[in-house]
């Protein structure tokens, strides 16, 4: 599978106009996730990856799951795709995550923008590729964490969302936590997770009413030794999930945020 300029055409096409830029954004954390398979050496691939010059001035620190023997860590498939060695930029905007198996790129607020954001994570693919000996790329996720606020994007509660939470026909609006799936294409499917603060652990926001976590990831089977898929597929995932995000706010939400 990885055929995702064939697949962006199965996509439904959103109904509402999704702006190109919101004058205040509600994004906590972004952030690109790689799984894959190497005959290089994990310990090689990590100086390799913590040289590659888009990196060279972060700072290096393993991970909890550094502490787990490696047999451990393969033999169970929650720890997999775990990272143990990580990279950071020293305010905390900008990290990269490695493990054996995997590799993430993280951006938290404040948001640098799709612009710069994209080429960021073509330098990641592009960096993974130069690094890693026999790449197959297993999965691939971009994933936006956003916090709404009601004194910025006029969102109070669940109730104030374009989305219908009831039972027996009484609307919930307190200590809610919904997960759906939308398929977008062939190899690609969608989770989005409405929740109140109650649900959410990391650090949100003051006053933060609602986070809207969108999740959009190649379904199982999917696989590319293909660079150009990997970056082509980032572009998709993106338009995808501005789509799944904007469908949750109401029309004169989005009206008002939009940045002109």
């Amino acid at each position: 599978m990885g055929n995702v300029a064939k697949a962006g055409a199965i996509a439904k096409a959103s109904k509402k106009l999704i702006p190109a830029k919101l004058k205040h954004d509600a994004i906590v954390e972004a952030l690109l996730e790689i799984r894959f398979e190497t005959g290089t050496v994990p310990e090689v691939l990590f100086g390799r990856l913590a040289d590659y010059g888009p990196w060279k001035s972060l700072s290096q620190r393993p991970m909890p799951a550094s502490l787990m023997p490696a047999a451990f860590r393969q033999a169970d498939p929650s720890l997999r795709y775990q990272p143990v060695f990580g990279l950071a930029e020293s305010n905390g905007t900008r990290e990269v995550r490695i493990g054996p198996q995997v590799l993430s790129y993280h951006r938290r607020a404040p948001y640098v923008g799709w612009e710069k954001f994209s080429s960021e994570l073509i330098e990641a693919i592009e960096g993974l590729y130069l690094k890693a000996e026999g790449l197959m790329i297993r999965r691939l996720g971009l994933r936006y964490i956003n916090a709404l606020i009601p004194d910025v994007h006029s969102i109070r509660s669940i109730s104030n969302l374009d989305l219908k939470v009831e039972i027996a026909g009484e609307p919930l609006a307190e200590n809610v936590n919904v997960n759906f799936i939308v398929s977008l294409s062939e190899d690609t499917d969608c989770t989005v997770r409405i929740a109140t603060p109650q649900f959410v652990q990391g650090l949100l926001p003051p006053n933060t009413s609602v986070v809207a976590d969108v999740d959009v990831f190649t379904k199982d089977g999917f696989s590319t030794q293909d660079k150009s898929i990997a970056i082509d597929w980032i572009g998709l995932a993106h338009a995808w999930e501005k789509e799944q995000f904007f469908r949750l706010l109401p029309e004169k939400t989005i009206e008002d945020l939009r940045e002109n």
